[in-house]
């Protein structure tokens, strides 16, 4: 029985199977290849280095966090953890002894011995329901481990087309605050001539004057997401000066049936996964409660004793009975557990499906937007725009008319800039549903935010 049992407690206790399981959760479900870790790290790996010598693209930047993120590779690392856990429950229990020695208090020669040795059985029986548990836990760490890459592919597509839109509005305001500057200049010259009034004049350099601050703005914005993008990638340093390949791309009309897609998010969810591995941990670990309640504490092992006609040896139990504790308690609260874990799988089910369909009437919509920015939107304010500089060049319309209707141009530029990146993140968030994860989405922990005017026109014209 020992050797079985020792034949049979044979685990890895290295964690390169695991990391190799959590690549191929994450192969299956997205087009993401997680590189292995490497211990120890160096500054930035040396394939990320060469991804940066390049203008930034989305896929490269995803790439780049897979590979020096470090809350993941701590994620990784962390598999460790269950893994010991398995290697734990494996072993065999410990062989204990005792020894005694009797001395005679008349003949200090006459000397009697009694030696004992033996194991724990029932932690022997038990062993294999307690490496059960530590199975099923280990395979939720690893389930875990895999929503974890995909949260972090997640929140770089998010960040990068986050820094592309600041990237795209600070250009438009700069566009414009140079129209400003310009436009206040001419109108110093005309002032000093005698051809513009003073109300006139104060209005152009208050026009200039917001403009500046709002590209002022604007350059904080773009700062800050580069450097959320940046804690993403892992870099600091010299390693931050990237640069991206271009602006962000025009939506993509197709996005499937509702149906299907609800489908495909719940078989792929890893958080459903995760809760039926949870759910048969619990399981496991109330039946192994429950054995170990009633079953009586013995070791089995062999007793010798010295006697005058020389040793007798034999075999000796020890043991407790399950009189008063048989776990009543634990057995109680782990069947609140299992029972709190399946409401728990319904309502996830229920909230995957609901986010799957918001997260599509999110990207239908901004999709919708983005096109009637593009098609109807934009053109006419710039043919609003000429046509009242030329109106103005003509003096048939006066300066505020002239800022209002610049003013009115950017905002829709900005309009659609916003609802670009509105519309991606939602096609993010339901790329990332259909991937097996619902933690941490935008159709989960807010409201879709519309794109709104930073400012009115007329007020800050006047």
């Amino acid at each position: 029985m020992l050797a079985a049992a020792l034949l049979s407690g044979c685990v890895a206790h290295g964690t390169a199977a695991d990391q190799g399981a959590v690549r191929h959760l994450v192969r299956e479900r997205s087009q993401l290849e997680l590189p292995p870790v490497k211990l120890p790290a160096a500054n930035l790996d040396t394939d990320a280095r060469r991804l940066l010598e390049q203008p930034l693209t989305l896929d490269s930047a995803v790439r780049i966090a897979l590979l020096n993120n470090r809350e993941l590779r701590a994620q990784l690392v962390g598999l460790g953890v269950a893994r010991g856990q398995l290697v734990q429950a494996s072993v065999l229990p410990n062989l204990s002894f005792e020894a005694e020695l009797g001395i005679s208090t008349e003949n200090s020669r006459d000397r009697h011995w009694e030696l004992g040795a033996g194991f724990d059985l029932s932690q022997l029986l038990l062993r294999g329901a307690r490496r059960g548990v530590a199975e099923a836990e280990l395979s939720g760490a690893r389930i875990e481990a895999a929503g974890a890459t995909l949260d972090l592919a997640y929140q770089v597509r998010l960040a990068f087309y986050d820094v592309a839109a600041a990237q795209q509005e600070l250009e438009l305001l700069r566009t414009t605050q140079r129209a400003f500057t310009a436009g206040a200049e001419t109108a110093k010259a005309l002032h000093e001539v005698g051809n513009l009034t003073d109300l006139d004049l104060a209005s152009e350099r208050a026009a200039e004057q917001s403009a500046l601050l709002d590209v002022e703005q604007a350059e904080a914005d773009a700062i800050s997401a580069r450097e959320r993008l940046n804690v993403l990638l892992g870099l600091f340093g010299h390693d931050t000066s990237w640069k991206l390949a271009g602006p962000l791309p025009d939506p993509d009309p197709e996005l499937g049936d509702l149906q299907r897609l609800e489908t495909r998010a719940i078989t792929a969810s890893l958080e459903l996964s995760a809760t039926r591995a949870r759910l048969e941990s619990a399981a496991r670990r109330l039946g192994l409660t429950k054995t170990a309640g009633w079953l009586p504490q013995l070791e089995l092992g062999a007793h010798a004793e010295q006697e005058e006609a020389g040793w007798t040896v034999g075999p000796a139990v020890h043991g407790s009975l399950p009189l008063f504790d048989r776990q009543q308690g634990n057995v109680i609260s782990q069947q609140a557990e299992l029972s709190a874990l399946r409401e728990r799988y319904t309502a996830q089910a229920i909230g995957i499906r609901a986010a799957t369909r918001s997260a599509r009437a999110r990207a239908e919509a901004s999709a919708r937007r983005v096109h009637k920015y593009r098609e109807l939107l934009l053109p006419l304010r710039e043919q609003v725009m000429r046509q009242t500089l030329l109106e103005y060049n003509a003096m048939q319309v006066g300066v505020f008319q002239l800022l209002q209707a610049r003013r009115e141009q950017l905002e829709a530029n900005r309009g659609y800039v916003r609802t670009l990146r509105e519309y991606w993140h939602a096609r993010a968030t339901l790329e990332q549903l259909l991937a097996g994860r619902l933690a941490g989405t935008l159709a989960t922990d807010r409201a879709p935010q519309r794109s709104q005017q930073t400012s009115q026109p007329a007020e800050r014209a006047h």
